[in-house]
């Protein structure tokens, strides 16, 4: 017998076969493992993790990230994908987010002994970036932020438009929201809906007292996710295949027939999940399957956003704190990774920087992309200047997640797809939150529910929200958030 039937015959007691082993992925998997399915993860880089992922470096050996990758207390999927693989310690949650304006001026958001949503109120009136004007308008916008409630029209408009109908100022703009939102979404205002930069600040900023803490890894993005994902879903008997490139899914009858793989086999399961981006699965299915099909046209309709990782490391420390935001700056976000992974304060400095929405550094060298984030540093931190930089890494990713334009949510599809054994995960599907992270870990409930539900079996628990205070409640309303179907 040759090894493609021998894989096909193995293959048909298959339940799920999950393609792509990204954090829907995992989600995914290890939810229907859980609940007593026979499960293959595929994989093609060698760790687990998708875009929250490292590379070894060549020169070192050591595991480096791809992007820098954050998360807040509100994202209380990703927290619970966590807490089921033993890992929720190794986020670093700080309950200050600081910024660091072009004259050098330090400025913080923190909270405080008031209840929701006014927690903030007293470190923003201390806001050193913001003059009275611009806090004055930011306090007219988060007013009316808070008495919206969801609308069509949320959809439809860019919160670029909705500054400028709040008279937002310049500055306001440029130096808070702007730098929350583009950090948040990967996207520029212009480009970002209403309904997606509401849902930011009001989950993050105004619903709960703790949503709007920052947590970063405390060790390479590849370190948390991979052995740990491997033995939970070992654990529970499902199988994970990494560097398994997939070359196309078949299709017959309206089904997913098999995986064909680049080797050759075909990996064959009663019911198939696409944890892969939009455009490539798009490519791994028939021609005949997606054309002049509507759902599919949808899919094909949403466009992706950049995001640019630079890594500098010198030799020398810098005093950095583990996460600054630099207002009105090339660089965006500058991460201390010594600081972040508990390394001695003494030792060389190892930073990272993120632009999000990097279009404009496409036709860039990396030359000239590491220049300008030295010089961006060494304007932030002073003590920049009299290091050395000895080694650099830049990552560029041209499709890193979704546009969270206005009109996108009409076209992100449920888990269901018109082919009967196919269902959908990812972080660009329905998700009601923008392409992230937590956005992932949803989409991963939504297709293990659906499919769970098919199959007559009990669905995963749903999992809670943050609380939300009594002021919370009365001012910005009850607002339901679970993963849809």
């Amino acid at each position: 017998m040759n090894s493609e039937n021998q894989t096909a015959n193995r293959g048909e007691a298959l339940d799920a076969a999950i393609a792509g082993g990204g954090l829907a992925g995992i989600a995914t998997a290890l939810l229907l493992a859980e609940a007593g399915l026979k499960v293959l993860l595929l994989e093609k880089k060698p760790l687990l993790g998708g875009r929250a992922s490292s590379y070894l470096d060549a020169r070192t050996g050591e595991r480096v990230d791809e992007c820098q990758h954050g998360t807040l207390r509100c994202c209380t999927y990703l927290a619970d994908l966590l807490q089921r693989l033993g890992i929720e310690r190794q986020i670093r949650y700080f309950d200050a987010m600081q910024f660091v304006d072009a004259r050098g001026v330090h400025s913080e958001i923190r909270g405080s002994f008031l209840p929701p949503p006014f927690h903030t109120a007293p470190s923003f009136l201390r806001f050193r970036a913001l003059g009275l004007a611009d806090k004055a308008s930011i306090g007219r916008a988060m007013v009316q932020l808070m008495r919206a409630r969801p609308a069509e029209w949320q959809d439809r408009e860019s919160v670029a438009n909705w500054f400028v109908r709040t008279r937002q100022t310049e500055r306001s703009v440029s130096c808070f929201w702007r730098p929350v939102l583009v950090s948040a979404c990967n996207e520029e205002p212009e480009a970002i809906s209403c309904t997606h930069a509401f849902k930011v600040f009001r989950d993050a900023f105004l619903a709960t007292r703790t949503g709007f803490h920052f947590g970063v890894p405390a060790m390479p993005l590849a370190s948390l996710w991979h052995e740990p994902s491997l033995h939970a879903l070992r654990q529970h008997g499902a199988e994970v295949r990494n560097r398994a490139t997939i070359s196309a899914l078949e299709v017959e009858n309206g089904q997913i027939c098999g995986i064909r793989m680049k080797n050759g086999e075909l990996v064959r399961a009663a019911h198939y999940v696409s944890a892969l981006q939009q455009d490539l699965l798009l490519r791994l299915l028939p021609a005949e399957t997606t054309t002049d099909t509507a759902f599919w046209e949808r899919a094909g309709g949403i466009d992706t956003v950049p995001i640019l990782g630079v890594h500098l490391w010198f030799d020398k420390p810098i005093q950095c704190p583990p996460a600054l935001a630099l207002l009105e700056r090339r660089m965006e976000w500058v991460f201390n990774r010594g600081a972040l992974y508990g390394k001695p304060e003494d030792e060389p400095a190892f930073l990272s920087l993120v632009v999000s929405a990097s279009r404009s550094y496409a036709d860039k060298s990396r030359e000239e992309i590491v220049q300008i984030a030295l010089e961006d540093v060494q304007a932030a931190l002073p003590e920049a200047k009299n290091a050395k930089l000895v080694r650099h890494a830049v990552v560029h990713w041209p499709r890193a997640t979704i546009s969270p334009c206005p009109g996108v949510d009409a076209l992100r599809p449920g888990p269901q797809t018109p082919l009967d054994n196919l269902v959908l995960a990812g972080e660009w599907t329905r998700t009601g939150w923008p392409s992230t992270m937590e956005g992932a870990v949803r989409s991963g409930h939504a297709a293990a529910r659906f499919l769970l539900k098919k199959l007559g079996m009990p669905a995963p628990r749903a999992v809670s929200e943050l609380q939300r205070g009594m002021l919370a409640k009365l001012l910005l309303g009850r607002e339901t958030d679970s993963p849809g179907e």
